[in-house]
């Protein structure tokens, strides 16, 4: 027993709480020849007793008085408890099983610790011989050493719950400079993608938060809603900003070009091919490639651009070596993915390689209280653009355009404003009847049907407008081919005028595919 003041300074040069507990309880099952020795401390939300041994598992709880543990934790004083008492505890199942092999000589005593103090920290129970376990404190010596263990345990414990409170600290502090750069960035798109709605501040943040991260975007949205817009947000806000930010519209690339666009072709690859070209891919190493309207990607190339997602690496048409590029990619599309999986049109597992962080922009329709804001917002970029000092929207056009349900979102308000500025004087304010007229005329246009657009809704050559507009001197025509593509440009401006820009239903309309409606706009410059 006279080590026991040798064993008191080993525990002081210990610098771990469970360290401690394990060097401390093993000292003392050794020393005294126990059969079994624990220690038990409340836990942080003080509801359970927790064994610290590691060898051990056990916890009770501290309102649970069918067990000796809860009464010595509530009065403070210690329990010996012989092979006949113990018979009194059996109806708790953990208690009868730490029990279980005390013999007729042996006894448990549970001591509260720190000695003679009324707040308890912890419970040493300690399970032998009786005379030894009793014996114990009666040894000066084992005395100071429990409490050297007290005094060192209470020591660590308030260093370790210092050191969780700091790191709490700083972790709280890391979210929260996290949260105002993010907050400072998405204050930063309020002059982009304007809007005070709910809305639109959790789309800014959404924005901020990508931007923060290296995953892929999706971006999804109707038609008009600014997806091209919020993928270069994403870029903006980036470690990227200052690299490249390539951008390309799937839909408006024939099929048979978009694969050399993409991917570049060396010299040769095919009739034409005179030099080597670098593709849209090499183009955004170390940028943003965006892939607007993603969902019009053929089978065929939707694979080549998985492996390149997966790789980082490409190999152009017609080229022997493969190149590699660092790019973040930002997709968009206005059609049901998910649908597109089921049919087999788009691939799974491309599906999911693009949709790590999907943004979803909302419809105009879901967030009426921001059409006055990007009313004034299109009068000043239209008062700009034309040198015109149009002073803005009267209330009363406000609330005449808060009835519309703009199934053409965002770009249809835009050019609605336009065409209410075209027809206000210098120093005055859009008013109603400007586009009330117009407004009625397209809540009058039925909604097409997936299968078919109805003949009502499309100009036929015996619409007097559409004579009107047929009406052409022929005579005088010296160039066929411009005269053609005039004419054809004609009829793709008036039927995406009357469908607000929407080029899937005015593709549908002129009996020809999205793609190669999307192709003639580029090819004769026709913007939306």
């Amino acid at each position: 027993m006279s080590n026991w003041l040798a064993f008191a300074t080993d525990l002081v040069g210990l610098r771990k709480p469970q360290q401690l507990v394990t060097r401390f309880v093993d000292l003392v099952s050794q020393e005294l020849g126990l059969s079994n020795c624990m220690l038990l401390v409340p836990s942080s939300d003080g509801r359970q007793l927790i064994s610290q041994n590691a060898t051990a598992s056990y916890a009770w709880a501290v309102t649970d008085f069918d067990n000796p543990f809860a009464h010595v934790l509530q009065s403070s004083n210690a329990m010996h408890l012989g092979a006949d008492e113990l018979i009194f505890w059996q109806s708790n199942r953990a208690f009868a099983k730490l029990t279980a092999q005390v013999g007729m000589f042996d006894s448990v005593l549970i001591q509260p610790l720190p000695l003679g103090e009324k707040q308890v920290q912890s419970l040493l129970v300690m399970v032998g011989e009786s005379q030894v376990v009793t014996g114990a404190f009666d040894d000066a010596a084992f005395m100071r050493f429990v409490a050297v263990f007290s005094h060192q345990w209470a020591l660590l414990s308030d260093m370790e719950r210092e050191e969780k409170d700091r790191q709490a600290l700083s972790e709280s502090l890391s979210d929260f400079r996290r949260s105002s750069v993010q907050q400072s960035l998405a204050n930063i798109l309020s002059s982009q993608l304007i809007g005070t709605s709910e809305a639109m501040q959790r789309l800014r943040e959404q924005i901020a938060s990508a931007a923060q991260s290296q995953l892929s975007v999706m971006v999804q949205g109707e038609t008009g809603t600014g997806k091209e817009l919020a993928a270069q947000a994403v870029h903006d806000l980036s470690s990227r900003k200052n690299q490249p930010f390539i951008a390309i519209n799937c839909a408006a690339i024939p099929e048979n070009l978009l694969e050399s666009e993409l991917f570049g072709y060396a010299k040769g690859a095919f009739s034409g091919a005179d030099s080597d070209k670098q593709g849209l891919i090499a183009q955004a190493n170390g940028g943003t490639l965006f892939l607007d309207e993603i969902g019009d990607m053929p089978l065929a190339l939707q694979a080549k651009l998985l492996r390149v997602l997966e790789s980082h690496t490409f190999r152009p048409v017609g080229g022997k070596e493969e190149q590699s590029s660092d790019f973040r990619l930002v997709s968009a599309t206005h059609v049901n993915l998910i649908e597109q999986v089921r049919n087999k049109a788009f691939r799974q597992d491309l599906y999911y390689r693009l949709f790590q962080y999907p943004i979803t922009l909302p419809s105009l329709a879901s967030r009426l209280e921001d059409i006055e804001q990007l009313s004034q917002h299109f009068v000043d970029l239209f008062n700009q653009q034309n040198g015109k000092n149009v002073r803005g929207l009267d209330f009363r056009a406000i609330d005449c355009l808060k009835q519309h349900n703009f199934p053409g979102n965002v770009r249809e308000l835009k050019h609605l404003i336009e065409f209410g500025c075209a027809q206000t004087a210098d120093g005055t304010q859009v008013t109603e009847v400007c586009f009330a007229h117009r407004l009625h005329s397209l809540s009058q246009i039925t909604e097409p049907s997936s299968s078919s657009v109805t003949s009502a809704s499309i100009p036929t050559p015996s619409d007097p407008a559409a004579q009107a507009d047929d009406m052409h001197d022929y005579g005088v025509v010296n160039d066929l081919k411009q005269a053609l593509n005039e004419f054809e440009a004609s009829i793709i401006k008036q039927r995406l005028s009357l469908f607000e820009g929407d080029r899937a239903k005015a593709a549908e309309s002129l009996g020809i595919p999205k793609r190669t409606l999307a192709y003639k706009c580029q090819k004769l410059e026709i913007k939306p």
